[in-house]
């Protein structure tokens, strides 16, 4: 017998969807859908992100082991 069947979701407590952080102290996301992506600074971007994580110390490749 599936425990499933009888799980059910409790409805959400208004109060409690409140963050602990103060809405004057919250960091406003805006997120624009209808700006263009730069291509090559984008690839620069990630291209960096790659070499940054590789000569990290702490950073291991799963095929050295």
């Amino acid at each position: 017998m599936s425990l499933l069947k009888f799980l059910q979701f409790q409805p959400i407590d208004p109060a409690s969807d409140q963050d602990e952080i103060p809405p004057e102290h919250q960091v406003r996301q805006e997120i624009d859908l209808n700006k263009d992506i730069d291509g090559p600074s984008l690839e620069s971007f990630w291209n960096q992100v790659e070499r940054d994580i590789s000569e990290d110390p702490e950073w291991f490749n799963f095929s050295d082991k």
